[in-house]
């Protein structure tokens, strides 16, 4: 695509990147009901049955996920149209979602600004190696390498590791400030304040049984979403000289089909490539900008089917092109 068409591409999504205030916070009512009745149905199985609490884990673990989108939403800036108000929310939710709003929001930007930029990988992104790096990485770096990008430690282990250790005291973090680190530890407290509040009323039952299997699932859905969205076979990886923020956002960010009910329960996240073209197309608008451009519907599409696919796929091939599984790597 040349430059003329990618600006009038870019300026067509830009229309769509107002936020509405009314469609906003309806969403985040419907949600967090959702999330509240869940939850307290949840606690109340403790007493009268723990199939209700069983049954009722995968809404209340869905319902975190789609929080976690909206928080996502409010460190864009796009959600509502003032930008306190997005971050009252947004630190609001870090709470229930176990991540620390300020420092997240600036991680994520650049993932952002450098998506697919061989040369600026390791901040707020997936660690991805090249063929050449495993080749050339010592017998320990590999095991690692393995183990993380293995799909059991992703959605069981990575989890507990990210948002229950990293998150509470990212000390990686590049960007420090005395507003991060505060509010980092705001979040901690408050997250304590509501655990202690929690085994208080309901004993350890509620949070073994409630609280741990709802903030673990609900995580391990964020991972599995943020995982795909960049890690599949034609991804987009390039060396700064030729890397494209454009192309970066169209080819190296997925666009997932599911069925409407569940591209609702994501927040329509599935839908990325729109959103790395523009960050500050709020999630309730995503599918409106789809349905009239036709040029973002001309992407390859994937579906639930394509998901395992994703995990079989750990290094980028810079020969071919394209993400290749760690077999792959000794060919």
């Amino acid at each position: 695509m040349d430059i003329e068409k990618e600006r009038a591409l870019l300026r067509h999504i830009k229309e769509y990147a107002v936020p509405d205030n009314r469609i906003a916070w309806s969403e985040l009512g419907v949600t967090f009901g959702l999330f509240a009745v869940s939850f307290g149905l949840m606690l109340y199985g403790l007493a009268h049955g723990l199939w209700w609490t069983f049954a009722l884990l995968p809404i209340a673990g869905v319902m975190i996920t789609r929080l976690f989108t909206i928080q996502h939403d409010c460190g864009h800036g796009s959600y509502f149209s003032s930008q306190k108000v997005n971050n009252a929310v947004g630190c609001a939710l870090g709470v229930l979602t176990l991540t620390p709003y300020y420092y997240w929001k600036k991680n994520h930007s650049v993932h952002h600004a450098f998506s697919g930029n061989l040369d600026k990988r390791g901040v707020g992104d997936v660690d991805t190696f090249t063929v050449e790096e495993y080749r050339a990485a010592s017998p320990f770096k590999k095991m690692w390498y393995r183990i993380y990008r293995a799909p059991l430690f992703l959605i069981f282990v990575a989890p507990l590791l990210l948002f229950g250790v990293k998150h509470r005291l990212p000390l990686d973090c590049e960007f420090h400030s005395v507003k991060m680190w505060k509010n980092v530890m705001l979040t901690n407290a408050a997250i304590l304040l509501g655990i202690a509040g929690l085994v208080h009323v309901f004993g350890w039952q509620g949070f073994f049984f409630v609280y741990l299997p709802m903030v673990w699932l609900g995580s391990a859905l964020g991972i599995v979403m943020f995982y795909i969205q960049h890690q599949y076979e034609d991804a987009y990886w390039r060396k700064k000289d030729t890397w494209s923020y454009f192309d970066a956002g169209l080819l190296g960010s997925s666009y997932f089909e599911f069925s409407r009910p569940v591209s609702w329960l994501v927040g329509n996240i599935n839908l990325h490539h729109i959103h790395h073209l523009n960050g500050h197309v709020p999630l309730y608008r995503l599918r409106e900008c789809f349905a009239q451009i036709s040029v973002l519907q001309d992407v390859p599409k994937r579906t639930l089917r394509d998901i395992p696919a994703c995990f079989r796929l750990a290094l980028w091939d810079g020969v071919r092109k394209k993400m290749v599984g760690f077999g792959q790597a000794a060919a």
